[in-house]
């Protein structure tokens, strides 16, 4: 017998955020900057992207970037 409370909702969250908050797909707004097509609106993404370009530009400095082989 399956319990009476337990419930399959399908599930969406932000990787780049520190802590992972489900959202139900169904509570999801249409207007929404996560699922559109101008993603890269989001402050979060824009912080996320410059940590790892300048990752990028400090290892090629360095020389210990995957082209270093």
């Amino acid at each position: 017998m399956r319990c009476p409370f337990f419930e399959e909702v399908v599930v969406a969250f932000c990787r780049a955020y520190p802590v992972k908050k489900m959202v139900p797909s169904d509570r999801i707004q249409a207007n929404c900057v996560c699922t559109s097509e101008t993603f890269d609106d989001c402050p979060l993404f824009r912080e996320v992207m410059a940590r790892l370009d300048s990752a990028k530009a400090a290892a090629e400095e360095t020389g210990s970037g995957p082209s270093a082989s």
